[in-house]
């Protein structure tokens, strides 16, 4: 495969909701997309979501990781079959410092976007047998205040969506309001989970609060602790109360090998922006499934079709994930850059891919509207 050129975009979009939790408030989506063109004119694309607070990484070095280092080996890569390619990517996930996740993300998704069209597969089956079947996505309740909270949930009631995450807080009065408002919308039999984000101390508080809240039924509770207190995850996952979900613990496959080692969690709740793209989430996934470790598909808050795409992906060649995240499209974005947007449809199922690669059609007048940045690299000798 020959390229001709890659571009970056920083892309800002208005979200519709705010969404809160305890690390973050955002209304605005602020994501870096790339494009890559090759000889033949194919375009790949890829999108990157970076989050100091997950991987370490903040927008800007996300985006002089790609200018200044990752992009620029696009010029090594010249004439590489699509055999050495895959393997050259991945390759890379094995050592990829987890500061550099997120950008090497957008990297290979436009690469894996354009071997798909080449080969005529979609980017799931390049890695695997794709499933046929619709995939059952998730709610997700993220409010400050219990009368948010009541508004999301009726609305994820009238979609008929069997299955919600609701995100904590650090006070345990307000945690027991939310879930309870909730409870009364959803009622006793919703597939309901927590999502803490760091929010509770120590691994004493996170019993204290999770027998408190035993109640509501929660089926898992995403990252109670600080991302590196491992001694207090395997704590908590002993005492047994609630099953244990890492996310911002779980980057990398070294990170889910540690936390596979300690006993420190029973779900891992892979997102492909963090994980450094498709290829390194699905390896996760494998090494989860031989550990007896359940998974859960996430998804960055404010991703456009491409990442959605992505997770797709994955979701269609996983078939062990026990719940999907993301695909909200237009019901969080003022507006996508792909056309259509690729999102839930009735009871938030979404159907497989279509098309090869990630299947997108960008919609230019979207991207020069929400486009804040622009930079290129001709890659023709």
């Amino acid at each position: 495969m020959r390229f001709k050129s890659a571009e970056l975009y920083a892309i800002e979009i208005p979200m519709l909701v705010e969404v809160e939790h305890a690390l973050a408030s955002r209304s605005v989506a602020r994501n870096i997309l790339l494009k890559i063109t090759a000889e033949d004119g194919s375009v790949g694309f890829g999108e990157s979501c970076p989050r100091h607070y997950v991987t370490g990484e903040t927008f800007e070095q996300a985006w002089q990781t790609l200018t200044d280092e990752l992009l620029p080996q696009l010029k090594q890569l010249q004439g590489t079959d699509v055999d050495q390619l895959m393997q050259w990517l991945s390759a890379q996930t094995l050592t990829l410092p987890r500061n550099k996740h997120a950008a090497f993300c957008a990297m290979e998704l436009a690469l894996l976007d354009l071997i798909g069209q080449q080969q005529q597969l979609s980017a799931g089956g390049l890695f695997a047998t794709v499933s046929p079947n619709k995939q059952q996505y998730s709610g997700v309740i993220a409010a400050g205040q219990p009368e948010k909270a009541v508004a999301m949930a009726q609305q994820i009631k009238q979609l008929g969506v069997p299955c919600t995450k609701v995100k904590l807080h650090q006070q345990g009065d307000l945690n027991v309001a939310i879930l309870q408002a909730v409870r009364e919308i959803l009622g006793p039999d919703h597939d309901l989970r927590g999502d803490a984000n760091c929010a509770w101390q120590d691994a004493d508080e996170a019993q204290r609060q999770l027998t408190e809240l035993r109640p509501f039924g929660l089926n898992s509770i995403e990252q109670p602790l600080e991302s590196d207190d491992i001694d207090g995850l395997a704590a908590l996952t002993k005492a047994a109360i609630t099953p244990v979900m890492v996310d911002e613990s779980m980057c990398s496959l070294a990170d889910a090998e540690q936390l596979i080692d300690r006993q420190a969690c029973n779900l891992f709740n892979v997102r492909i922006s963090k994980c450094g793209g498709l290829n390194n989430s699905y390896r996760i996934v494998k090494l989860a499934n031989e550990h007896g470790i359940d998974c859960q598909l996430g998804a960055q808050v404010g991703e456009t079709s491409c990442l959605s795409a992505a997770g797709l992906a994955l979701a269609s060649i996983a078939p062990t994930l026990r719940w999907r995240e993301g695909c909200f499209g237009t019901l969080l974005l003022a507006h996508d850059i792909f056309e259509p947007p690729l999102m839930v449809g009735p009871r938030a199922q979404v159907a497989p891919l279509t098309g090869y690669g990630l299947g997108l059609q960008i919609s230019t007048a979207q991207l020069s509207a929400c486009q804040q940045q622009h930079w290129q690299l001709k890659l023709e000798e």
